[in-house]
Formats: structure tokens, C-alpha cells, sequence
């Protein structure tokens, strides 16, 4: 991964990778990228601002040699440190090359873009009748499984009887509703969540931000794979997420930027490539550009550890186009994580705090790290913690919307067709046709607070503060959110 355009960077990265007999090849979709970004109407300011954060990805090919067409594999983490090494510390360049970590989405390893912290276990239930010990939980430790079961906080279906969230009419007032982005794994089927309230394949300049939607059956049933016909981990998760929003913000319209499948698995490369096309998107939408409008607050429910936090280009190339957003007036707020620990987890640890490696600058809207509540107001046990964690909300045993097209393979333990025909069973716990559910993790505490925020925007709105919201006044946008965050609760528990 390739930050910016400086020809040093490029220079060397070529130099080091000849030497190691290797050949960079450039992806397509990047140049692409680049070709879109250089006729976007910008100013030189802007444009030098997104060029600093872009990023392209390379890979490296074995040089075509007949001389000598037996080639040495190449340690991609050495080639970094020698390209780091050939710069130098004080180089400008040191840290625009990153590799493109791969993808896990239930362990810690080199940087994964891990789960959104659900937890889930696709099938907890498949004996006829689990429900008969006294005290199911008797081993030692077992509070953090807990929070997966059903009954414990963990994902199954439920019956919602409540009316739809009901919007104020801002239109009437004059105001324009917030915009909250939903970067997850896709906004399924829901009548609370169609188009009056959420828009699907979000682009800038016509080119798609994030991934296309998912289609077919195993999108339709939840699935991931036909052979076992399993719900995925974080099947729902995006839903489920813009559920939250509308019920605590029902005048928000969403944007639907899908960065992963059912999986949670999401490319290093994917997340920062619609990272930076929203925030082309956004600052066009600042200019005044016609069929735009600037994107209030980003919802990021993902995360990683880094292997090197102490590294002084321990990770710019993430946190350049998430600076930019708050730059330019959104508020990003992401997921603190689910592993019950302090070590900092990113991007959360991107938010400022003393001791961390981003500074508070006033003309910024700062991140913001989300962590969980049990519904007594405690802290979840699984919730990470530590001074990076400016906020906390609740986030254990949260109701709200699924897709209701989602039925995958389980089925009801004890089923029948009484004697007058009518069916009666068990609760079938992927069963989401019903079209709501209870879910748990810091991934559904950060839409939490980020609709909490978008409230209070659409308040401060609605009392006459819409000096942010002209075309070009960026910096009273970015005064009025960092006010609304300061106003915000924070650590309040019982």
C-alpha cells in the first residue's frame, strides 16, 4: 500500500524492490482512482490534502529474467524495513508504504481488520433440550462466551410490537437531516429501512464507494457458504446497526458504503480505498457541489491491533483519510472492540487522549471510541477499556432491525403439526423473517452514541445553528460537531 505521490516514495519503493528481483505492478483500480481524483473540482489546498492521504495498492512481481528464472520468495516485511531504512526516519516518505495485512476475523494477528465485534457462534443450540441444568455456566471464566448465547445477550430472534420511529418534519422547518454513513458489511431488506430513510451504492464522481451489494440466495438467507447453510457471524450486522440509528435519530438519512460480507472479513485495501473516496465525497459535498451533501457523522464498527503502535508511521495510512473526514466536518465514531482489554485497539486509538499518538487539533473533529454498557449501566465484560475510550453506551441485549429475508439452516428443535393442523415449535434461532433481534458488542454501542450525536445535531439545527451547513463554511461545521461532542455524556456508569 502506497500513500501520496511523492517520487522519492515511488523511487525507492522501486529501487529496493529490484534489488529483492521483483517488478512493481500497479493495480488498475488504482489508476483509476487516480484518474477520477484529477478531475474532481478542486482547489489546490483540497487537492493536495487528498493526494497527501491516497493510497494505491501494488504488488510485487518476480522480474522476467531468462538469464535466471529461478527467483528467491521475498519477505514482504524486510522489503518494508529496508524501503524505511533507505528513506530514512526524517523522510517525508518514511511512512507512505504499508503492507496489505491479511484478513482474519477471529484472531489479533499483524494488523487483521477483524469482526466487527458481534459475538456470535452460528449454531449454540443444537440439542433437543439444553434448557434443563440448574447453572449452565459453571466453568471457570465463562462470562465473555456468555454475552454469545441466546438469552444472554447473544443474536436470536424477537417479536417487536412498537410503532416505526416517527421523524420529525424537518423539511417544514428548513433544515437539512442529518447524514449518518453505515460503513459495515451492507443494509438489508426492512421496512423501516427503505428508501425514503437509507441510500444504497453510495458513489462520488460515479465510481462506487465501497463494495457492490451482496446478491443471491446466501445474501438473501443470511448464509455463507451452501454447504452447511450457516448464518454467518456478522450476517445482519449493518442492518442491525442502521435499526439503531433510526430509532434514536429517525429524521438521519443513511448511507448504505458496504465494506464486508457475512464474514466480517474486510481487505485492508477496500477499507481505505471507500475511506478516501468519502472523503473526496465530502469535500466536493463542502464545495457545494450539485447532488452531494456532507456526511455528519461515519460509523465504523470495526477494528485491529497494530504491531507496532510505537512506530512513529505506526499507521498513516488509515488514519490520513479519517482525519480528513473530521476535517472537513463528520464525526467518525468507531468501536472500542470485544476482547476485554486495554490494549489499544484501531482505529478507535485514533481518537485523542494523553499518551496517545494523535494529537487534538482544533480545526478537526476528533474520532470518537465507543465502549459497551450492560443494561444495569456496568460495563460489559467484554468490552476493551482504557483512557483511548472517551465514551460509553449501551450495547448488550440491543433490539433492533434484521433483514427479513434471513432463514438459514437451523431449524426449530421440536416441531409439530397438532391435531387441528396447526404447526407449533421451539424458537428457531436464525429465523429472522420476523424482521427483528437482540444483539450484543461494542460494534452496536458506537451507533449508539453516533445516533445520539446526529440527534443532537439535528436539535441544534432545529434552534437556528445552521451556519455550518452552507456550502464553504467548513470550519463553522467542524466548531459546531466538536461542540456537540464536548456536550456529549461520556463515562457515566453505575
Amino acid at each position: 500500500m502506497v500513500r501520496g505521490a511523492r517520487a522519492e516514495t515511488r523511487t525507492v519503493l522501486q529501487q529496493v524492490a529490484a534489488e529483492a528481483g521483483f517488478d512493481l505492478v500497479w493495480d488498475p483500480t488504482s489508476e483509476q482512482d487516480r484518474k477520477l481524483l484529477g478531475r474532481a473540482k478542486l482547489d489546490d489546498r483540497q487537492r493536495a490534502e487528498l493526494e497527501e492521504v491516497w493510497v494505491d495498492r501494488v504488488r510485487l512481481q518476480p522480474t522476467d529474467d531468462p538469464k535466471n528464472p529461478v527467483f528467491k520468495p521475498i519477505d514482504i516485511w524486510r522489503l518494508l524495513q529496508a524501503f524505511r531504512a533507505r528513506v530514512g526516519r526524517d523522510s517525508g516518505s518514511y511512512g507512505d508504504v504499508g503492507l496489505e495485512h491479511p484478513t482474519r476475523s477471529d484472531d489479533i494477528t499483524a494488523n487483521p481488520f477483524t469482526q466487527p465485534h458481534p459475538y456470535t457462534q452460528p449454531h449454540p443450540y443444537t440439542q433437543p433440550h439444553p434448557y434443563t441444568q440448574p447453572h449452565p455456566y459453571t466453568q471457570p471464566h465463562p462470562a465473555m462466551a456468555q454475552y454469545a448465547t441466546p438469552g444472554f445477550g447473544g443474536r436470536q430472534p424477537v417479536s417487536w410490537r412498537g410503532q416505526p420511529p416517527h421523524a420529525r418534519d424537518l423539511t417544514a422547518a428548513g433544515v437539512r437531516a442529518p447524514i449518518v454513513a453505515v460503513c459495515d458489511s451492507g443494509i438489508g431488506e426492512h421496512d423501516w429501512l427503505g428508501p425514503a430513510h437509507v441510500t444504497h451504492e453510495v458513489e462520488v464522481l460515479g465510481e462506487l464507494i465501497g463494495l457492490p451489494a451482496a446478491t443471491g440466495v446466501l445474501a438473501e438467507t443470511g448464509a455463507i457458504d451452501q454447504m452447511l447453510g450457516q448464518l454467518g457471524d456478522d450476517s445482519g450486522h449493518g442492518t442491525f446497526i442502521a435499526g439503531l440509528v433510526r430509532q434514536i435519530c429517525p429524521e438521519a438519512q443513511i448511507l448504505d458504503v458496504r465494506l464486508f460480507g457475512n464474514d466480517g472479513q474486510v481487505a485492508e485495501g477496500d477499507l481505505l480505498r471507500a475511506l478516501q473516496l468519502l472523503a473526496l465525497r465530502q469535500i466536493l459535498a463542502r464545495n457545494g457541489v450539485g447532488g452531494y451533501d456532507p456526511v455528519d457523522v461515519v460509523l465504523l464498527s470495526l477494528g485491529y491491533y497494530h504491531e507496532q503502535p510505537e512506530d512513529t508511521a505506526f499507521d498513516p495510512l488509515l488514519h490520513g483519510p479519517l482525519r480528513l473526514l473530521g476535517q472537513y466536518g463528520a464525526a467518525v465514531v468507531t468501536s472500542s472492540g470485544n476482547d476485554g482489554t486495554s490494549r489499544p485497539a484501531y482505529p478507535a486509538s485514533f481518537a485523542p487522549y494523553q499518551g496517545g499518538n494523535v494529537a487534538d487539533e482544533p480545526g478537526v473533529v476528533p474520532i470518537a471510541s465507543v465502549g459497551a454498557l450492560n443494561p444495569d449501566n456496568s460495563i460489559a465484560l467484554f468490552s476493551n477499556d482504557g483512557p483511548w475510550v472517551g465514551y460509553l453506551r449501551p450495547g448488550v441485549a440491543l433490539v433492533s432491525t434484521f433483514p427479513r429475508t434471513y432463514d438459514a439452516s437451523l431449524n426449530p428443535t421440536s416441531e409439530l403439526v397438532d391435531v387441528d393442523g396447526n404447526r407449533r415449535a421451539s424458537l428457531d434461532l436464525d429465523d429472522f423473517t420476523a424482521g427483528f433481534g437482540v444483539w450484543s458488542g461494542t460494534s452496536f454501542a458506537a451507533p449508539v452514541f453516533g445516533a445520539e450525536l446526529a440527534a443532537a445535531l439535528v436539535d441544534a439545527r432545529l434552534g437556528g445553528d445552521t451556519t455550518g451547513d452552507t456550502p464553504g463554511n467548513t470550519a463553522a461545521a467542524v466548531t459546531r460537531m466538536r461542540t456537540l461532542l464536548a456536550d456529549m455524556p461520556g463515562r457515566v456508569t453505575s
